[in-house]
This record gives structure tokens, sequence and C-alpha cells, in this order.
């Protein structure tokens, strides 16, 4: 994935190795997100086998899923992503896909900070890094060391499952959408070069927002009966505490209606949480309906 990368990229492909063990083939493929400089031409003269551009800048979430649905029509086994920035160590290749090839993980993360924060990445972006795991670590109830990293490795399965709507990023939406449904992510250090002229966080409070609302809505997609029951419970504990605070004299007095609206709220919030189960899980099995009768025609046309 690359956007004016016309100083880095050609030193990352060169960079990528041809030939591992275990693995037949290697191709690059390159998403250019709207460059307008040389970007195309420097990753084609370094030996890009495929190149696909989108006409104008559409954000990392985008250039994502553009890679992912080239990488599936390149009938690609496993699939690595990689930023054109050259921050990654990409001699850590065979580290990442190892564990896919022996069948131990169908998504393998390379993170940036597996024994803390090194020194050569700044501490507040570290801090910021560590809130966001935290957080993704929390929703998913299961434990990763580095959410923000773009450096990983994908099996075929896992490729076909993705769904990523966000255009701004994807690297939590991502985590989140796969371990809901069922795939075994694994993690394996990696060393890397931080680049201090970030392309994504420009803004650490716009960055901050957009990636909490993707959060919050992977979390109501998957799990609406959990997001719409936090809300619910967060209103109805206000409600509840307001009418027991009145109950006591002397102290403060709130409105009556106001304090059973809310429990109500609470109420109709849980109940939206059921409905939204429903319509998500059908939404669900559909999708993999229609990913086995794609599978079935593949297979009756190799046949």
């Amino acid at each position: 994935m690359a956007y004016n990368e016309e100083d880095l990229i050609g030193r990352t492909i060169a960079k990528i190795p041809r030939t591992l063990p275990k693995v037949d083939k290697i191709e690059i493929l390159v998403v250019n997100d709207g460059s307008c400089d040389k970007t195309v031409d420097v990753a084609m003269n370094a030996g890009a086998d495929k190149i696909v551009s989108h006409k104008t800048n559409m954000g990392v979430g985008a250039a994502f899923m553009t890679g992912i649905r080239n990488a599936i029509s390149m009938n690609a086994d496993i699939v690595v992503t990689v930023d054109a920035d050259g921050e990654a160590n990409l001699d850590h290749l065979s580290d990442l896909i190892n564990p896919i090839i022996n069948n131990q993980f169908d998504v393998v993360i390379g993170t940036r900070f597996w024994k803390g924060n090194p020194s050569t990445y700044k501490k507040l972006n570290f801090i910021g890094n560590k809130i966001f795991t935290k957080l993704v670590s929390f929703v998913a109830g299961h434990k990763f060391t580095d959410t923000q990293t773009g450096y990983r490795a994908y099996s075929r399965d896992a490729i076909e499952n993705i769904s990523v709507v966000n255009e701004f990023t994807y690297t939590q939406e991502v985590l989140l959408d796969l371990y809901f449904k069922k795939f075994r992510i694994g993690e394996t250090p990696i060393t890397f070069k931080h680049r201090t002229d970030s392309r994504l966080v420009r803004s650490i409070p716009r960055y901050t927002v957009r990636a909490l609302s993707i959060i919050i809505n992977t979390l109501v997609f998957h799990r609406p009966i959990m997001a719409f029951g936090l809300f619910a419970l967060f209103l109805c504990s206000i409600g509840i505490a307001a009418k027991i605070v009145t109950s006591i004299p002397g102290l403060i007095e709130v409105n009556t209606t106001l304090s059973s609206g809310l429990i109500l709220l609470g109420a109709v919030s849980f109940m939206m949480g059921l409905f939204a189960n429903v319509v998500f899980k059908r939404q669900i099995y559909t999708q993999k309906d229609l990913l086995n009768r794609i599978q079935n025609l593949k297979q009756k046309e190799d046949e």
C-alpha cells in the first residue's frame, strides 16, 4: 500500500525476497492509493508484478481491501501486507508465514512491542498504541500486543472472509472482524525503523476519534447484545442512582420523569441489541452461504 512514496517504495520492493523455504512463488502487488508523484513508475522499475491504482486518495482501509480483492484474484494462498515506507524489517517474512504454512494460525501479526517500547519509538505514540491495543484486547477478549501494525500475514481462508467497511484505516477492524469469526490470530516479534512523518496519524485527536468509532461500529456489528447491553446498563444505572439520591432527604432532587426516562431508554436499548443480533447474524450466515457457493463454483470450474 503506497501513497506518494517515490523516495522509499523502490528500496522496499528491492528488499522483498523472491524465494523463501516452503514457498513456491512470491508475487509483489502494489496498491497505489492515488499518488500524485512517481510512485507507480518507481514501483514498476523496482520489479512489482502488479500495480493497482486508485484515481484519488481513498485511505488506508480502502487500499487494504483493494489489495485483498486483487490478491484473491491472483490465487494467493498467503497474503503479507507491508507498508511502502520500508518501516518493517522484511527479514521477518518467514516468521510471519511459517505459522500459517504449519496450520498454527490463520493470521500472524508482526508485533513491534513484544518486549516493551523500542528506544526509536516516540513515547507519546507508544502510549497511544498501548491504549488502543488494550481496548481492542478488551473488546475481543484476547490479548494483543500491537493492534496498529500493518505488517501481517493472512491465510487464503482469512482473506476470503475479511469484511472491512471503513476507508480510513483497517488495522483494528480487521483483527476484531476475523477474531469474532473464530479465526486463529497469533503474533511474532519484529524489528522496525520508526517513521516520524506519519501519513495516517496527522492529528492525534482526529485519529483517536475515528479509530474509536471503528472499534465501536465493529463491536456493534459482531456483538450487538454486548454493545447495546453496556449502553443500557449505563443508562439504567444513572436512572436508578438518580431515584436513590432523590429518595434521600437533603440530597439533590432529580426530576422523576427524567430518571424514569433513562431507565426506559436503557430497556429499549437492550431490546434493540436483541433485534440487531438477529439481523446481523442473518447477514453473516448469508455471507457464509455466498462464499460457499462461490467456492463450489470454482471447484466445478477446476474439474
